[in-house]
């Protein structure tokens, strides 16, 4: 892979060229297959090293770079002296010149050239390959300045290049030709976070990094030492991918910390080298180890390629991967229908309830196939849970499991509009119309059919919430509340007729279809305002004056008014209605869609100008659903 690195115009050369030398120590070249297709002969003791780079084809850079300097070429010449050169092949000079925009040498300034050509050659001695030794250090020309050897099985790395042709031989010395050029220490003066800001193919890795301030205080620390695996910017288009997101942005910053945190090593800078075969190494992410893999030449971490190895910073050493290094937790959710919430920002609220419900185990089987209607962050805003804080998991299990079926239900599979549904916690209620699917009247499914290894995933707006209470015990638990009771005269006039001589409606209104009456039901409540209009055209001033002037059998007559049978109309039901004309057990009364009110005929009193309107939709029940209206409808 090539790496190439971002420049200003404004960087002084010098820094300039420190990045240049270390976009060549993340080349890998392959070695060359034979010696005479690289023009090399290993067998030339009668050629000094001069001669040797001159007639060798894949050093002919590095002899022209020699040829500016009479002294080195003297030296280098010299068939009485002993040298080691560590000689970079044709292709790492290349990348040098287009790194920094040159078209040729002549370009570099000629005292940083010199100190680079001096850095690559050791006096006094001719190294062979068997010479040298793993952590061995060795003076070079370049005063004050040595290199590094190491050796991983057959692989020898001087510094941070690769030896790729050892042991070529010169009758003043020994040649190993390697793939980049080694960067003197007073080049290599970036940090971490520096070398991959300035690295073209880091950006994702940086930008996700600049969300951390902790994160990019650690890794610029040069008194700190850190192995960091980088994956390029392919990588992470690879996980979004992977995980069905456009953007970093769109994952949540916790979950992007974590997948950063297992890129890190700290307290130890581990080249390539220094790496084996299934060594299991902790990382910053609390008990989490990434696992190497040796093959060859072929490094890996996890399942992700080294493509360039042994990148050195101050504090550290960076390799880049070619994939996204993900911790076991994340890697047991991927392709499951936890993902795309868990990796989305507009989910957290979902996923901390999965958690501490303790359902992760559930939802993340690969032997289960399931269908989870998710709700996002605004959802549980609509359905008025603000936030998590005090709710245990006794309080979750039973919302999440509304939210799951335990088949694989495609939106083409839903069964048709009114049909119950049956999840993990009981029925929910279908409404199927020409602007979508809703469940339970008032959520609808906004994207449908995201497919995972283990099911399907579906996205509402609203969040479920299972009924508990049958509709005369939700109507009584409004009535009973100290604040913003609706309910206390209708809850009276149920319990007036019941105990009067009445049909028992308490009784009727708590059954349900099991008991082989008219339930379900759908209630249009009358608030405790509208009751109170009523008394005032009936010119009584509460309830029992109104049945002293009407009768027990008139108030029957218009709570059953109120009362549809055998069916829960949900709002989102009203437009698949063939009729406005919709029968109660008190008679029919008539619906205006567009407006969402009833007509009243007021046929007994003259209440009001208006028809009732439905101010309040949908209130589930578990034998019914009740909507609120602003005026007691008569038959």
């Amino acid at each position: 892979m090539k790496l190439k690195l971002k420049l200003s115009q404004s960087n002084r050369f010098s820094n300039l060229l420190t990045l240049a030398f270390l976009a060549f120590s993340m080349l890998l070249i392959s070695s060359c297959s034979d010696d005479d297709e690289d023009g090399m002969d290993n067998e030339i003791p009668e050629s000094n090293i001069v001669e040797l780079a001159e007639g060798t084809t894949d050093l002919n850079t590095l002899f022209t770079a020699l040829s500016e300097f009479p002294d080195l070429v003297a030296a280098l010449s010299d068939e009485t002296a002993s040298y080691t050169v560590f000689a970079p092949t044709n292709q790492a000079f290349a990348t040098l010149l287009d790194v920094l925009g040159y078209d040729d040498l002549n370009d570099v300034p000629s005292d940083l050239l010199k100190e680079v050509l001096q850095y690559h050659v050791i006096g006094g001695s001719a190294l062979r390959s068997t010479d040298l030794s793993d952590g061995q250090t060795a003076n070079t020309l370049l005063d004050g300045e040595t290199v590094t050897v190491s050796i991983n099985g057959t692989n020898v790395m001087i510094n941070m290049s690769n030896v790729i042709t050892p042991n070529v031989e010169a009758n003043n010395g020994i040649v190993h030709v390697i793939d980049a050029v080694l960067a003197p220490s007073f080049l290599v003066t970036e940090d971490i976070v520096q070398i991959a800001s300035a690295a073209l193919d880091l950006n994702i890795l940086v930008s996700a990094l600049s969300k951390f301030d902790d994160l990019v205080a650690s890794l610029s620390d040069n008194t700190g030492t850190f192995t960091v695996f980088a994956p390029t910017d392919q990588a992470f288009a690879s996980l979004l991918g992977v995980v069905g997101q456009v953007e970093l942005d769109d994952i949540p910053e916790d979950v992007l910390k974590r997948i950063l945190q297992y890129h890190v090593v700290s307290g130890t800078a581990a080249k390539s080298s220094d790496l084996t075969d299934g060594q299991s190494i902790p990382t910053l992410l609390a008990d989490e180890s990434v696992t190497v893999t040796i093959s060859g030449s072929n490094v890996q971490i996890d399942d992700a390629n080294v493509t360039s190895p042994n990148i050195e910073a101050v504090n550290g050493i960076i390799h880049v991967v070619d994939a996204v290094l993900v911790p076991s937790l994340e890697a047991s959710i991927v392709n499951t229908v936890v993902e795309p919430a868990y990796f989305n920002k507009d989910f957290t609220i979902l996923t901390e309830a999965v958690v501490t419900a303790g359902l992760l185990g559930t939802l993340i089987d690969s032997q289960s196939q399931l269908t989870v209607f998710a709700p996002t962050n605004d959802a549980f805003a609509a359905a008025d849970i603000m936030s998590l804080d005090g709710l245990t998991a006794d309080d979750l299990i039973p919302i999440l499991q509304y939210h799951v079926l335990g088949s694989e239900v495609k939106k083409d599979d839903l069964p048709a509009t009114g049909s119950a549904v049956s999840t993990l916690n009981g029925d929910f209620f279908l409404s199927i119309n020409n602007d979508g699917v809703f469940i339970n009247g008032l959520t609808e499914v906004v994207a449908t059919d995201i497919d995972v290894d283990n099911g399907v995933v579906h996205v509402i707006d609203r969040t479920l919430l299972p009924a508990s209470k049958n509709v005369v015990e939700i109507a009584v638990g409004l009535s009973e509340a100290t604040e913003g009771a609706e309910f206390t005269q209708l809850v009276g006039a149920l319990t007036y007729v019941s105990e009067n001589g009445g049909t028992n409606l308490v009784s009727l209104l708590s059954s349900t279809d099991e008991d082989g009456t008219s339930a379900p039901f759908t209630i249009f409540a009358p608030t405790d305002s509208a009751f109170f209009r009523l008394y005032e055209a009936a010119n009584v001033t509460d309830l029992n004056g109104l049945a002293t002037a009407l009768g027990v059998a008139t108030v029957e007559a218009v709570l059953t008014y109120h009362v549809i049978g055998d069916a829960r109309v949900f709002s989102a039901d009203l437009p698949n209605l063939s009729s406005t004309t919709v029968n109660t057990l008190g008679g029919s009364i008539t619906l205006d869609l567009s407006s969402l009110t009833i007509t009243d005929t007021d046929a007994a009193l003259e209440v009001g100008t208006s028809d009732a309107t439905i101010t309040s939709t949908d209130v589930l029940g578990t034998n019914g659903v009740i909507h609120v209206i602003d005026e007691v409808i008569l038959p």
